[in-house]
């Protein structure tokens, strides 16, 4: 066995062994005392009297000392701090102690030893050694030890003595010996595999206990959820129709308005529509789908944040409700209303002609534009509809909400805050529009760009002074628009690549003009370019790849980039004038002015649109006066632009204005056709 004495087995066997040795060592102590006081004074040895009492009071000695550790050892085993190795390391000394005081007696006295002593020793230490195999059968390495020092040393002695039998006795004790250390060898394999047995017994009882105490637990949990289901078994029904309420307003109802959602409007549209066509297959009633989105809600996001924004949408929602209920008492069940996403609302309804249709449209922009009270502020917003109509424009509920979604999309791009009437035109726009917005996804890769140059005149010097470079985009042979195609662009996010495009482009024809006043470059950047991360970055970029000087860069930007990220915009412009880039005002006036904003602003000129000009009468020019004034204020040059004809330029010239950019000096031309108008201005 792997496990055989106390110095290679686990602490708990080790204790158990210890229990063994101490619970046989006290009738091993009295039997080995009685039979050493025998062999000292039973015998009459006058010569070695002295001897033999020396060695009975040191085994005396010895046995006091082990007769107490023995006491304090059974006293302390049970605690849990008991220190197993110190009581095996002390009940190994005192078996040593014990087997050496035995080996000396033989060594010493074994050859002065007379016929009868002789053989009382041989028998006793036999006897003895017998004894041993049971007593230390817990340790095999103690019970060979003290066996061989009770044996060997007599029977080796033996071969020494004057006696020619003594060596036969010593003979037959070798042997004696050899079969007693197999004996202990079997004690001890019988008390290792006891011991394992215990443990085993032990473990599968704690184990027992272990899984009596589970089954205990789990039938109280049984019993208590037993109980749990008497006490709820009442209330099943309402907690089954609670939690149906509840799957149904998860998945047909919008958490945040409590509308319809997207899936549920559907499912009700369909519905709706095919209980009227198979009711009546020619019946002649007719439904109108509108689409409602919202104008500016993107700013009260962005400037108020999304838990304003989430409020402003549930206020909306119940505000739709409300007109929803008022417009349409009769049919208010066949009225359908959803939250189709963002800031979105899709309304189905009755057609019951133009007129009652428009009055709705007008309740619900007039519910809509009233100003909204959140966190102490009034928002305001509007909304843009768009109206497809069942059967006219489709029988299919996917394609009325996409003709609905195609007309507000129309609606919003030319004139928001109205509604618009779904036709086959729409649609074409539409369809064109995605043509635009497929293109430019590889218009670049394509090569499909191109810049056009129109010169801005100092008309006091009579020389170009600025050339703004123009994009075109020529598309399948056909050239787009710029007011088609920019637009899309900014709202795909595509003009941050096609803008660093044009910027590398306008600076690396500039840093090539050999003109002689060296006129600057004038390039647009879109707001969602100017609040790009990286964009001082690619500026930095285009100026070391190209080589053009940095005060010979204009950046055009409209003042509305202030309203989306003030904060942002005011760095970014810093960053650009730091470096000596100029930085222009474009369309000024057009947009919504503010000069708190200019204040904020960084920039070198403002331009003049071309709207201020085209009727000349007193309000315009009393504008440009006014803008001109600004400009100078904040030490800038005015530009006005789109001057076409020499009345136009007489008034500028009257109001101060130097500089002017428009088709009366030039159109827009190609880089090898500006050299030749710069040589002959």
């Amino acid at each position: 066995m792997r496990h055989s004495d106390i110095y290679n087995s686990t602490k708990q066997d080790t204790k158990a062994r210890l229990q063994l040795l101490n619970g046989n060592a006290l009738g091993g102590l009295a039997i080995t005392l009685l039979c050493m006081a025998v062999f000292c004074f039973g015998f009459e040895s006058d010569e070695y009297q002295q001897t033999k009492t020396t060695i009975f009071i040191a085994l005396l000695c010895s046995h006091t000392l082990r007769l107490f550790e023995n006491l304090y050892t059974k006293a302390q085993i049970k605690k849990d701090n008991f220190n197993v190795r110190a009581a095996a390391v002390r009940f190994t000394l005192g078996i040593i102690v014990n087997s050496c005081i035995w080996a000396t007696y033989s060594i010493m006295l074994a050859l002065h030893m007379q016929d009868t002593e002789i053989l009382v020793t041989t028998i006793v230490l036999s006897a003895l050694a017998g004894g041993t195999t049971t007593i230390l059968a817990a340790s095999r390495s103690l019970s060979i030890f003290y066996i061989s020092s009770l044996i060997l040393p007599f029977a080796i002695m033996g071969f020494f003595s004057q006696y020619s039998y003594f060596p036969l006795i010593s003979s037959l004790g070798i042997g004696f010996w050899a079969v007693m250390v197999i004996s202990s060898g079997h004690a001890s394999k019988f008390v290792t595999e006891t011991l394992a047995l215990k443990n085993k017994n032990a473990s599968l009882l704690a184990l027992m206990d272990v899984e009596k105490k589970e089954v205990d637990r789990v039938n109280r949990e049984l019993l208590s959820v037993n109980q749990q289901l008497d006490n709820y078994n009442h209330l099943l029904e309402s907690k089954v129709d609670k939690r149906t309420e509840e799957i149904y307003r998860l998945s047909n109802l919008d958490p945040l308005t409590s509308l319809m959602n997207r899936n549920a409007f559907l499912q009700s549209l369909k519905k709706t529509l095919q209980s009227n066509s198979n009711n009546n297959p020619h019946s002649t009633e007719q439904y109108a789908l509108l689409f409602v989105d919202l104008d500016g809600f993107k700013d009260v996001n962005d400037g108020f944040g999304h838990k304003v924004g989430d409020s402003v949408l549930s206020e909306i929602a119940m505000r739709l409700q409300e007109v929803e209920v008022l417009m349409n008492l009769d049919n208010r069940a066949e009225n359908l209303l959803c939250r189709w996403g963002g800031d979105e609302f899709l309304i189905c309804t009755k057609y019951l002609g133009e007129t009652n249709l428009s009055s709705l449209v007008k309740d619900i922009m007039t519910s809509i534009v009233c100003p909204i009270s959140i966190a102490s502020n009034e928002i305001t917003l509007g909304a843009s509809i768009g109206i497809a109509k069942y059967p006219d424009d489709s029988k299919e509920p996917h394609e009325l909400i996409q003709y609905a979604d195609i007309s507000m999309y129309y609606q919003k791009k030319h004139q928001k805050g109205d509604a618009t009437y779904f036709s086959p035109a729409l649609f074409d726009d539409f369809q064109h529009d995605q043509v635009i917005r497929d293109g430019l996804k590889s218009a670049l890769a394509n090569n499909e760009f191109s810049l056009v140059f129109q010169p801005i005149v100092d008309i006091q010097e009579h020389a170009p002074w600025a050339i703004e470079a123009l994009l075109r985009w020529e598309h399948k042979g056909k050239s787009i628009s710029p007011a088609e195609f920019i637009p899309i662009a900014e709202k795909s996010g595509r003009i941050i690549e096609i803008g660093a495009w044009v910027l590398h482009q306008a600076c690396g024809i500039a840093a090539k003009w050999t003109f002689t006043n060296k006129p600057s470059v004038s390039v647009n950047v879109s707001s969602l370019q100017l609040l790009d991360s990286q964009f001082i970055d690619l500026i930095d970029e285009v100026l070391e790849n190209t080589g053009l000087p940095a005060d010979r860069l204009h950046l055009e930007i409209t003042e509305s980039v202030m309203l989306e990220n003030g904060e942002l915009a005011q760095s970014q412009l810093k960053a650009i004038t730091e470096r000596g880039i100029h930085v222009s005002i474009d369309d000024f006036g057009t947009g919504f002015s503010s000069l708190n904003q200019l204040q904020t602003m960084s920039f070198d000129v403002i331009k003049i649109d071309r709207s201020f000009l085209q009727a000349l009468n007193k309000k315009d020019l009393t504008i440009i006066s006014a803008t001109k004034l600004i400009a100078d204020e904040f030490q800038a040059i005015t530009v006005a632009e789109g001057i076409e004809t020499e009345e136009e330029l007489a008034v500028l010239k009257d109001l101060g204005i130097r500089y002017i950019q428009g088709y009366l000096f030039a159109r827009p031309m190609k880089s090898d056709e500006l050299s030749t108008w710069v040589d002959s201005f």
